[in-house]
């Protein structure tokens, strides 16, 4: 069978138009479904793919199709998709059949009328979608002055708004308060003496800018303590700083447990802390130089002895990055400026890191003096990048039984960590406990037991929040966001239950209280 100018009815013309101003009416009813639910994303690549298939299964199935072609295309964008996706598949199918000149003509203005449908339907689905984002926006931008500390390193202003979205998940309007930190104003010296105080120290989980105040898992503890417990006078302060572990979180604790005097230092223990205790691996992650990080680091010096240093006075100097592709660019731009990319992209998993630039900040942090054993044991272009999830993909690494050279430094410099706030603990008279997200995975998982051997060596208590959440029956994708793993406010509130069930095990925390 050969298909010429004249091998359509002549009411085909008609169809098509009519099937055009039906898509283009009803596209935006199916973007406002995609963007709701999975459910219409599946059955479009569903239904074209099928068709595509059917179609170049034999040539004698191109009558049926054109009649399918001719209803569907009356149908809301998955007529586009079909017409666009068969008519493709007839084309394929006619190369293995000679037709006549201006049947390959007829053929290439179908290929190209379809094409240009289809990209006149993404766009407006793409529009569409922009719209729906940008109406159920509060707003669109980040907003949040920091500051630099000659002894902490970055922190946020006092008493000042901040406004963070991913603008998909979560909008949060809240201010800081006057240490600089996203909580309630700390309790005055003599209130903290005289109660139970709990100071949570931690990175982005317990800075926690995805939600609001009064649903952080320090506050929920203090509220379900006083409940149980009303005579103690548990008070809890949270201490958080975005992207630091646990040797940067040390100078947290020497600024502002003075003022608070605490009974119990809870520390907050993520996925990315052990690659996060390492100055290269963290210099890597960020593009930074490593000898100007803007954070307190641990060294190793000559004798073997592991020092804390001070943030670089720099404020920060970065690695010389190369140029990312075109193409990379422009999404990153569009991911930046438009949420219905940012959706797009978060729900077919794209990454928007370049491995070339991986490469070349570790070839460059390789070239420094003091440096030239960083990449033994490992190659950088073997490391999968998967930021479009927020993963740092050097965490993996720490799931292996046999680590390279600068991985197992990074262990060596958290036991460091572990080692100095248990002896500021003790020598507070403090009581020192480590709850481990449920990013740190099951008791028995090769993260956790890292963490779990290096902290039962020293004899510090850890609650494992992963199995708290399964063994009460809660799902673990509710402890974060769709679109990112942080703490949801389920999570938060998990999390102060799994702590709170400890302390009721552990109720000599607040003997002296």
């Amino acid at each position: 069978m050969s298909v010429g100018a004249s091998s359509e009815p002549p009411e085909r013309g008609s169809n098509r138009a009519l099937g055009i101003a039906f898509a283009l009416a009803f596209a935006v009813v199916g973007a406002a479904a995609w963007i709701r639910g999975g459910a219409f994303t599946a059955w479009l690549f569903l239904v074209g793919g099928a068709f595509l298939v059917v179609s170049l299964l034999t040539p004698d199935l191109l009558a049926p199709l054109n009649a399918a072609r001719s209803k569907l295309s009356a149908l809301p964008f998955y007529g586009l998709v079909v017409s666009g996706a068969s008519s493709v598949a007839r084309s394929l199918v006619h190369c293995f059949h000679p037709l006549p000149a201006h049947g390959f003509r007829r053929v290439l203005h179908i290929i190209w009328l379809n094409i240009l449908l289809l990209i006149a339907g993404l766009l407006l689905i793409a529009a569409a979608g922009e719209a729906y984002f940008r109406l159920n926006s509060p707003y669109l931008k980040n907003a949040f002055a920091s500051r630099f500390l000659p002894t902490v390193g970055y922190a946020l202003e006092p008493n000042t708004e901040m406004r963070f979205t991913n603008r998909l998940d979560y909008w949060t309007i809240e201010r800081t308060n006057s240490l600089g930190f996203l909580d309630r104003e700390p309790p005055d010296p003599e209130r903290a003496a005289a109660g139970c105080g709990v100071m949570a120290i931690g990175d982005s989980f317990v800075d926690a800018r995805e939600v609001l105040i009064e649903d952080k898992f320090h506050v929920r503890l203090e509220e379900m303590a006083k409940r149980e417990y009303p005579t103690l006078n548990v008070t809890t302060s949270a201490f958080g700083v975005s992207a630091v572990a646990q040797t940067q979180q040390l100078p947290l604790y020497d600024e502002y447990a003075p003022l608070l005097r605490p009974n119990l230092i809870a520390l907050v223990f993520t996925h990315n802390d052990f690659k996060g205790n390492s100055p290269e691996l963290e210099a890597l992650s960020f593009g930074l130089d490593p000898d100007y990080l803007p954070f307190a680091t641990a060294r190793k010096g000559e004798d073997g002895t592991i020092r804390l240093l001070p943030p670089s006075k720099d404020e920060g100097k970065r690695l010389v990055t190369p140029e990312p592709p075109l193409w990379l660019r422009i999404l990153r731009d569009a991911n930046r400026e438009f949420s219905f990319v940012r959706w797009a992209t978060a729900q077919l998993g794209l990454s928007l890191s370049d491995k070339a630039q991986f490469v070349a900040w570790a070839q460059q942090i390789t070239s420094r003096p003091g440096y030239e054993s960083f990449l033994d044991g490992w190659n950088p272009a073997d490391v999968k990048r998967r930021f479009s999830t927020g993963i740092d993909p050097l965490t993996a690494f720490f799931a292996q039984p046999e680590l390279p050279p600068t991985f197992h430094e990074a262990l060596l410099f958290t036991a460091f960590a572990l080692d100095e706030f248990q002896h500021r603990a003790e020598r507070d008279g403090a009581t020192l406990v480590i709850l481990a997200t449920h990013m740190m995975g099951p008791v028995g998982s090769p993260l956790f037991e890292r963490l779990a051997t290096m902290a039962g060596e020293r004899g510090i208590p850890v609650v494992n929040q992963y199995d708290y959440i399964e063994r009460i029956g809660g799902k673990i994708e509710d402890a974060q966001f769709r679109h990112d793993w942080h703490w949801s406010p389920q999570g938060h509130q998990w999390a102060a239950e799994a702590l709170m069930e400890w302390l009721r095990e552990n109720p000599q925390v607040c003997d002296d209280a």
